[in-house]
C-alpha cells in the first residue's frame, strides 16, 4: 500500500519535479519539495499527532490536527467524518496561517496512514485550493529516506518554548477564504442516479471483502453500491507508500471496468478511502466528485439499491 519510486521511476509516474504555469500538481516529490521549500507563500502540513510531529518533521511545518480540522464534529446518529463547515474550516485553516495566496503541500507521517493525507487533499480542493494544494509522494518517510533534514520539536505556537527548550515563532493568523467548489460533494441523489445508470460511474475504494459478499463492516447493510465498479484504496500505492507509475494506474482502471473519459465519483465506508481514490484519480487527470456519505449513509435506506450482500442485519 502506499505512493512512488523516488527518482528514476518519478518520469513514469504521475507525479510532477515541478509546478507548471504555477500552479501545484496533486501530487509532488520529494526533490520538487526539497528544492521549493524556501518559496514565499509555500506551506508544508504534516499530519499526525503531537508526539510524531515532535518526534520528527519537515523544515518548517506546521502541524494538521485531521480530526479537528478535517472533521465537522460527531452527533448523536450522526454520520461519521464529514466536511466541516466553511466557517469552521476557515477559521482553522487561517489559524494556521494559510492565505489566498498560499500553496499548501499535504505531509502524512506514516505509510500506514497514507489515505489520511487523501482526506486533507480532498478538503482543501472543496475548499477553493485546487491548483494550490498537492500531497508529498511517499510522505515522510520518502523524505526520510532521501536524507532530507529534520526538525524536532513541538509545532510552532504563541505560547510555551518547543522541546529543545527554545520559544518557536508564532505562526502568524492568514487571511484566506473558504469558497466550497460546487458540485464535487455528490449527492445521495446524484449518487442513486448514478446506480441506475443516469450518471458518473461510481468507484467504490474499499478492499474486496467489503465490496463482495459480506455483512462484516458495522454497518446495516452489507455490499456496495448498485452498479459500482471496485478500486481499492491501497491498490493504487506500493508498499513503499508510493503511487504506482501512471501506466500501471491507467491498466488497473481498465481492467476495473472504468472507461478513459467517463466522469466518476468515489465513496468507501465514511469518505477516507475514497479520498485517497479521489487524489489517485486526480493526479491522472480524471472528473472525479466524492460521495461524503459513502456507504454510511447508502446502507442506511433500505430503498436504496445494493449488490452483493448476504442479508440484511437484524
Amino acid at each position: 500500500m502506499y505512493l512512488l519510486a523516488l527518482a528514476a521511476a518519478c518520469a513514469a509516474a504521475p507525479v510532477a519535479t515541478e509546478a507548471q504555469s504555477g500552479d501545484l500538481p496533486p501530487a509532488v516529490s520529494v526533490e520538487w519539495l526539497a528544492a521549493s521549500l524556501a518559496q514565499p507563500g509555500l506551506i508544508v502540513l504534516q499530519l499526525g499527532d503531537d508526539s510524531s510531529f515532535t518526534a520528527a518533521h519537515i523544515p518548517g511545518a506546521r502541524r494538521l490536527d485531521y480530526q479537528g480540522v478535517l472533521s465537522a464534529p460527531m452527533t448523536e446518529g450522526g454520520l461519521r467524518l464529514e466536511l466541516p463547515s466553511p466557517e469552521r474550516l476557515q477559521a482553522d485553516l487561517r489559524a494556521l496561517g494559510l492565505r489566498n495566496d498560499s500553496r499548501v503541500v499535504i505531509v502524512f507521517d506514516d505509510a500506514r496512514r497514507f489515505h489520511m493525507a487523501g482526506r486533507a487533499f480532498f478538503t482543501l480542493e472543496w475548499a477553493g485550493l485546487r491548483g494550490r494544494v498537492a500531497v508529498l509522494d511517499g510522505g515522510l518517510p520518502a523524505w526520510q529516506a532521501a536524507n532530507q533534514p529534520l526538525r524536532s520539536g513541538a509545532p510552532a505556537t504563541a505560547t510555551g518554548p518547543d522541546a529543545s527548550g527554545r520559544r518557536p515563532a508564532a505562526t502568524a493568523p492568514g487571511d484566506i477564504e473558504v469558497r466550497p467548489v460546487q458540485g464535487l460533494v455528490a449527492t445521495r441523489d446524484s449518487v442513486l442516479a448514478a446506480a441506475q445508470g443516469r450518471g458518473r460511474r461510481l468507484v467504490d475504494a474499499r478492499t474486496p471483502e467489503f465490496y463482495g459478499d459480506t455483512r462484516a463492516n458495522g454497518m446495516p447493510r452489507g455490499g456496495h453500491i448498485a452498479s459500482a465498479v471496485n478500486l481499492p484504496f491501497n491498490s493504487v500505492v506500493d508498499d513503499r507508500g508510493l503511487l504506482k507509475p501512471r501506466a500501471e494506474l491507467e491498466r488497473m482502471l481498465g481492467v476495473a471496468g472504468i472507461g478513459a473519459n467517463e466522469a466518476l465519483t468515489t465513496y468507501c465506508h465514511i469518505g477516507l478511502q475514497a479520498s485517497w481514490a479521489y487524489f489517485a484519480l486526480r493526479t491522472l487527470g480524471r472528473d472525479v466528485t466524492l460521495y461524503d456519505g459513502s456507504f454510511d449513509e447508502w446502507s442506511r435506506d433500505a430503498n436504496l439499491p445494493v449488490e452483493g450482500q448476504r442479508s440484511s442485519r437484524p
